[in-house]
């Protein structure tokens, strides 16, 4: 038995267009129609201009006080960023605070980091003794621990000479400083 012929042809057209949605289905997919999340660009949900913070110990006493010319909260990142910060570090037992100041900086979200860039300077005051100041490209404090490490370059000037070095750890507290690697120094013989 013969099929009719538009029988044939409506047939091999229906496997046709069959075929042809299923090749655009394949290629067009509806998943590609459902909206795409897309992340926005990083916008502070917070500013402030000539931002000024102290924070205090358990105490009640100053452990730094931290001046800076714009703060601004980035919510995608969930860090606090920082033009031109200046920290005033206190020491215990009324000795002369750590001066530090940099162009940019970072702190974290719990605040218990602060990430100092770009010219970062250290200025300590040493009791019965010049200041002595300490440059580097990047500097991490830690202000629950009282400390402050790189592991960029480390230029330190005193009064009798230049210390240079890679990477430094620096106590805010009892003022010590441990230089971590290729030392090397210029020192005058007093």
């Amino acid at each position: 038995m013969k099929l009719p012929r538009y029988l044939s042809t409506g047939g091999v057209g229906l496997l046709a267009v069959a075929l042809a949605l299923a090749v655009g289905y394949w290629n067009i997919r509806p998943a590609s129609f459902t909206p795409q999340m897309v992340q926005a660009p990083l916008q502070p949900d917070f500013f402030m201009d000539n931002a000024k913070i102290r924070q205090l110990n358990a105490q009640g006493q100053p452990v730094y006080d931290l001046h800076s010319v714009r703060a601004a909260h980035q919510v995608g990142k969930d860090v606090t960023e920082l033009d031109d910060p200046k920290l005033l570090y206190y020491r215990e037992d009324d000795q002369q605070p750590w001066d530090v100041q940099s162009r940019y900086g970072e702190v974290s979200a719990g605040g218990d980091q602060v990430v100092l860039s770009q010219n970062v300077v250290i200025e300590q005051q040493l009791a019965g003794r010049s200041a002595r100041r300490l440059s580097t490209p990047e500097l991490t404090i830690f202000p629950d621990r009282h400390l402050a490490e790189t592991d960029r370059s480390v230029r330190i000037e005193a009064l009798n000479g230049v210390t240079t070095a890679t990477g430094m750890e620096a106590n805010f507290n009892d003022g010590s400083i441990k230089l971590l690697s290729n030392v090397r120094g210029e020192h005058d013989a007093l």
